[in-house]
């Protein structure tokens, strides 16, 4: 029992060192990343963006209908001595699915931008399905890298695959090229990230030649055709509605509506799916038992982290975008984003339920999960498109609300003797909610009653609200969720412990 518990000990630290790796590298690009996209819109108005962004979505709906759970299969079940013969088939199934839809794609998807609205995108899907092809080369190093836990490699390889984005694309947009410098920003940097991810992941391991297997290819399908539904809606979700706005606003408000998306998404994005990534592989070594235990606490860590920011993000909005943004037609991204910021609050609830699914084998209730939730983003834009572009942003995140709580009661009722506590579960999602309401009642009574009468530039303004909203919001996590505050602290010092340790 002793070893037991210090082997999840190991475990527990292991994760939680892989988190800080994969979340600092993400961060460190995607801060690259948003300051290359804020000061690509002094070049590219927002109609030109919502081109680009229907010409890809379009291109990655092609590579999400070819990605049948692939990558979690390796990670999930690439060990022992049938490790090297499900690595190849892996590899096998996402290269030469990609070349098969890849490619009609970049000669055909042009015809099919004129029913979102946006006919002027078909000049940028042949060079975005080769970006596409290009990242599924590097997906099988990845997910090999991931599988052997190291985040810090793959974490560096993205990063550095932001910079180069960010210095492509603005290169080219600073020379003239519009819309086609984000295609060849793209470009360079699937080109450097996938060479890095190969590089570091050795072609031996995973582009050894083995048998294919028909027993194998059908023990892949049996685990990935739910993840396949589920994948396809899971992305869906989160691109589609794009299309949706630009059919009913324009491809100018789709563009402005992208940027407020992307801006709400960076909390989620940048931690909660860094976190999630990690607990795949390290919930697959835990025993059973141990799982539910596991989810309990991720849900709890991973709320304590974001909600600060996500709704922070949301109360800032207006100073923000008005220091961030041109004084043009972007700043209409600061009401949107203020809606969107719900986004990131439900994100990583779903997304930890979701990793706790796989390992216990339950993907057919993550593919209903998913398609759900697509379903109610759709129908929701459809029926609030007539209010006017915020109202259809709301439905977002209710699509996000409703199904992260029903994700909670499908996993609370698999096993109601030894599966996850709803009060545990519960507690962790809403005291960090509290400490967040306290923290924007403190935050909006500064700014209606001491801050406007000053007149203060935005600038001024951004720093002080989120200066007070940080102090605010850890007194008051340190009082209403007390046990996961210092369960945060206590693992951030055993990591910088053992770091210490490993420099010395």
């Amino acid at each position: 029992m002793a070893r037991d518990d210090a082997r999840l000990m190991s475990l527990a630290e292991r994760t939680a060192r892989g988190a800080v790796w994969t979340i600092l590298t993400s961060m460190g690009g995607r801060v690259i990343g948003v300051l290359g996209t804020v000061i690509m819109t002094r070049f590219l108005a927002p109609d030109v963006v919502g081109e680009v962004s229907a010409a890809t979505i379009l291109v990655m709906t092609a590579s999400w209908l070819t990605t049948w759970g692939f990558g979690p299969y390796v990670v999930v079940k690439g060990r022992g001595e049938h490790l090297q013969e499900i690595v190849w088939h892996g590899t096998v199934a996402y290269v030469g699915l990609g070349l098969a839809v890849l490619i009609p794609m970049a000669f055909l998807g042009g015809y099919m931008t004129p029913w979102f609205g946006a006919k002027d995108a078909a000049q940028y899907v042949p060079g975005m399905a080769l970006v596409v092809l290009i990242k599924r080369i590097g997906a099988m190093p990845e997910r090999v890298l991931v599988r052997d836990m190291r985040f810090r490699t793959s974490g560096m390889a993205a990063a550095t695959g932001e910079l180069v984005y960010t210095v492509v694309a603005l290169s080219f947009a600073a020379g003239g090229w519009g819309g086609m410098s984000v295609i060849y920003g793209n470009l360079a940097q699937s080109l450097v990230t996938t060479g890095l991810l190969i590089r570091a992941a050795g072609i031996k391991s995973w582009a050894t030649p083995t048998p294919l297997s028909k027993s194998r290819i059908l023990d892949m399908l049996r685990f990935g055709a739910p993840l396949a539904l589920e994948g396809v809606a899971h992305n869906a979700s989160r691109y589609w509605d794009n299309l949706m706005i630009s059919h009913y606003f324009g491809t100018a408000k789709m563009g402005t509506y992208n940027m407020a998306y992307n801006l709400a998404d960076i909390p989620a994005v940048q931690i909660g799916e860094q976190i999630t990534s990690v607990l795949l592989p390290s919930m697959s070594e835990m025993a059973p038992e141990r799982r539910p235990a596991a989810l309990e606490r991720s849900t709890a860590l991973l709320s304590i982290l974001i909600f600060p920011l996500a709704v922070g993000l949301g109360l800032v909005a207006d100073p923000l975008i008005a220091v961030v943004l041109p004084a043009d037609r972007w700043q209409e991204v600061a009401p949107l984003l203020t809606v969107l910021a719900t986004l990131s609050v439900f994100r990583p609830v779903t997304w930890v339920l979701s990793t706790y699914m796989e390992t216990q084998d339950r993907t057919a209730r993550m593919m209903f999960l998913e398609v759900g939730k697509l379903m109610l983003i759709l129908v929701g834009i459809a029926v609030l498109s007539r209010f006017g572009l915020l109202a259809a942003a709301g439905s977002i995140g209710v699509a996000f609300g409703l199904t992260s709580l029903l994700g909670v009661v499908l996993v609370v009722r698999d096993d109601p003797a030894n599966g996850p506590s709803p009060r545990r579960l519960a507690a962790g999602f809403l005291q960090p909610l509290l400490a967040c309401g306290v923290m924007a009642a403190v935050v909006l009574v500064l700014r209606t009653q001491v801050l406007a009468p000053l007149g203060l530039r935005p600038l001024y303004l951004l720093i002080i609200e989120i200066a007070v909203g940080g102090v605010v919001y850890v007194a008051a996590a340190m009082v209403l969720c007390r046990d996961t505050a210092r369960d945060l602290l206590s693992m951030l010092r055993r990591i910088a412990r053992r770091g210490k340790r490993e420099d010395g």
